[in-house]
C-alpha cells in the first residue's frame, strides 16, 4: 500500500470516529428542539383562549316575564246566527212560488213564500159559510124563544153550533194566513229547501231563516278542564279568515252537559258586532280570555329563539347574570304560545336570557348587551 493510499484510510478513520461522539450531542438538540415547539404552541394557544374569553360578546336579551296570552283558551268554532229558524207551512200544499233566494236580505213580515190559495181559500169559504148559517140560525131561535114559540133548549143547541162553526172558520182562516211565510225578523235566508210547484207536506221545512236581531255567535268545544276555567262575560277575539281585523266577543252560553260523542263542552262566543263580510258557517280561531288563571299563566315567557339544543320538553339558555356574564342554563319547556316559549322549570321571572349572539359564547363569558328585546303579549 502506498503512502497516498495510507494516508485517505487515516482521515476517514478519524471522520467516522468524529461522527460517533457527535450522534449524542446532535440527538440532544433535536430532542430539545422538538419537546419545546409543543409548549410554546400550548401556551400561545392558552393566551388566545384567555384574550378570546375576557372579551365581550355583544347579544341581544329579553327579560323573562308572564305573557297575558299564556292563560288564554285558543280554540275553533262555526259562527251561526244566535237564531236559526226553519220556516214551514202548516197546511199540505203546492208551493206557489218564492219571492226570495238563499243569501238575500229580509225584513220583519215580508213575505218569502206562498202556497197555492185554491184549496185553503176554499176550505176557508166553506167554514165562513158554516158560521154564517149558525149565526142566522141562533137568531132566528133567539127572537122564537123572546116570543115564547121555542124552547131554552133549541136557543142553547143553536148557541152550541155557531159556537163550533166559528172555531172552524178561525182555524180554516189561520191555515189561510199560513199559507205564506214571513220573515220572522229583519234577517238573511241561509238556504231554500223547496221550488215552485212542489208538493210540500205539512211541517216539510222550507226555508232556514237567519234572524240578525239575535246577532251572530260562535259556537266551539273547549275540554273539560277548560270550561271550569269558564264563566259567563269572559271576553275573546275572533278571527276569520278573509276578515282583517280581530272581532271583539263575549261568552254567552256554557253547556251543561258534555257531546256524547266527542266528550266536548259548547262554548257560545257572541260577536259585539256585525262585520260585513260575516256568514254562517264560517270557521273562526277564538282566544278566550279565562275569568280562572291556570298555571301555565305564571310561567315566565321568552321569546323561543333563545332556545338552545332542545330536545322534547328539554332545552338550554343562555342568562346573563348580575355580573354581566352568560351562563348556561338548564330548562324544562311547558309550552308555546306565539313566538314565545313557556318555562315551567330552571328560570324565574325577571332574569335577563340571550335571545340574539348565543351562538358565540362560551359558558361564563362576559357579554355587551345591545338592547333588550321584551316578550311580545
Amino acid at each position: 500500500m502506498g503512502a497516498r493510499t495510507r494516508t485517505a484510510v487515516t482521515a476517514l478513520t478519524v471522520m467516522s470516529i468524529a461522527g460517533v461522539f457527535a450522534l449524542p450531542a446532535l440527538r440532544t438538540a433535536y430532542l430539545a428542539n422538538t419537546s419545546a415547539d409543543p409548549r410554546a404552541a400550548r401556551s400561545a394557544a392558552a393566551v388566545a383562549a384567555t384574550e378570546e374569553d375576557l372579551k365581550s360578546v355583544p347579544v341581544r336579551i329579553a327579560v323573562a316575564k308572564p305573557t297575558p296570552s299564556a292563560g288564554e283558551i285558543r280554540t275553533s268554532g262555526t259562527l251561526l246566527f244566535k237564531r236559526e229558524i226553519t220556516l214551514a207551512f202548516k197546511v199540505t200544499g203546492i208551493v206557489s212560488g218564492f219571492s226570495v233566494d238563499a243569501g238575500d236580505a229580509a225584513t220583519t213580515g215580508e213575505v218569502l213564500a206562498r202556497l197555492d190559495p185554491t184549496e185553503v181559500g176554499a176550505r176557508n169559504r166553506d167554514t165562513q159559510a158554516a158560521l154564517d148559517n149558525a149565526e142566522l140560525a141562533l137568531k132566528r131561535q133567539e127572537e122564537l124563544f123572546a116570543k115564547g114559540f121555542a124552547s131554552q133548549a133549541a136557543v142553547d143547541n143553536a148557541r152550541m153550533v155557531a159556537k163550533r162553526a166559528r172555531a172552524a172558520r178561525d182555524a180554516t182562516a189561520f191555515d189561510a194566513a199560513k199559507s205564506e211565510l214571513k220573515a220572522p225578523g229583519d234577517g238573511v235566508v241561509l238556504s231554500r229547501l223547496a221550488e215552485p210547484n212542489e208538493l210540500a207536506p205539512a211541517g216539510k221545512p222550507i226555508l232556514l231563516y237567519g234572524d240578525a236581531s239575535g246577532g251572530l255567535v260562535l259556537v266551539t268545544p273547549v275540554s273539560d278542564t277548560q270550561i271550569t276555567r269558564l264563566r259567563g262575560g269572559d271576553m275573546a277575539k275572533i278571527t276569520f279568515a278573509g276578515i282583517t281585523a280581530p272581532i271583539t266577543a263575549s261568552v254567552s252560553r256554557l253547556a251543561a252537559k258534555a257531546d256524547a260523542r266527542t266528550g266536548a263542552f259548547d262554548v257560545e262566543l257572541k260577536l259585539a258586532s256585525f262585520v260585513p263580510g260575516l256568514r254562517s258557517g264560517l270557521v273562526g280561531d277564538a282566544r278566550i280570555v279565562p275569568s280562572v288563571a291556570d298555571e301555565e299563566s305564571n310561567y315566565p315567557a321568552v321569546p323561543a329563539v333563545a332556545l338552545l339544543e332542545g330536545r322534547g320538553d328539554q332545552a338550554a339558555v343562555f342568562v346573563v347574570d348580575g355580573a354581566g356574564h352568560a351562563q348556561r342554563r338548564s330548562v324544562r319547556i311547558g309550552g308555546f304560545v306565539d313566538s314565545l316559549v313557556l318555562i315551567a322549570n330552571g328560570l324565574k321571572n325577571g332574569e335577563r336570557v340571550v335571545t340574539s349572539g348565543a351562538a358565540y359564547l362560551r359558558n361564563g363569558q362576559p357579554v355587551a348587551i345591545v338592547s333588550d328585546a321584551q316578550p311580545a303579549s
